[in-house]
């Protein structure tokens, strides 16, 4: 798979099941997207989501995919910390009336991780082995905030990193209730302060 169908794949993963469309103009900046160098203190995710819905603590996850030629594709996970610093948001629109933006960045401890995985994958290299990297982004656990009626539920998802330098949406309102499977699985979510916790698939 070459760079930009990988990139394309990973941000259409970005979807809260892996629904909707990349907008044409956020392709040029996706697809300069390295996650082998990209700077991880710079990677940011912003989810707008309708006031109804919020996602939970954790419930935000960085992927990356890892393949080695001649090996099973691998995908570890990362809980993204929230950020509530006005100059995080810095550049992202206002979210509508009704609706809230929720932004993300990767913990320390996390951000070694990572580091740590990259260069795992860097060292395989010298001996040899071909590779590739790639990340998606899901909010995939979610409270009920509001119990008020909804006709729809838009989501809009940013990305930043250290190659676009600024958000760029990767879904633009994108309606859950207009997929079947997921509108039934959002009835199941639980309100906020609860214990249990859904996952939206």
């Amino acid at each position: 798979m070459n760079r930009l169908a990988r990139v394309l794949l990973n941000a259409a993963a970005l979807v809260l099941a892996g629904c909707g469309s990349v907008p044409l103009t956020s392709i040029p900046p996706l697809a300069r997207i390295d996650a082998k160098t990209t700077d991880l203190s710079m990677l940011r995710v912003a989810i707008q989501l309708p006031e109804t819905l919020r996602p939970r603590s954790g419930g935000v996850k960085l992927d990356v995919v890892t393949k080695l030629t001649g090996e099973a594709e691998a995908r570890t996970s990362f809980a993204m910390m929230e950020i509530s610093e006005a100059r995080e948001r810095a550049g992202l629109q206002a979210p509508p009336q009704g609706a809230a933006t929720h932004a993300y960045r990767l913990s320390p401890a996390d951000a070694a991780r990572f580091e740590a995985l990259r260069a795992s994958m860097i060292e395989q290299g010298k001996q040899g082995k071909r590779g590739s990297m790639g990340l998606s982004v899901g909010a995939r656990e979610f409270c009920r905030a509001k119990a008020a009626p909804q006709t729809s539920l838009s989501v809009t998802i940013y990305l930043m990193t250290s190659e676009t330098k600024s958000f760029v949406p990767v879904v633009r309102d994108f309606d859950l209730l207009s997929d079947h499977a997921m509108a039934g699985g959002l009835a199941s979510i639980q309100p906020c302060g609860s214990e249990p916790r859904a996952e939206a698939q």
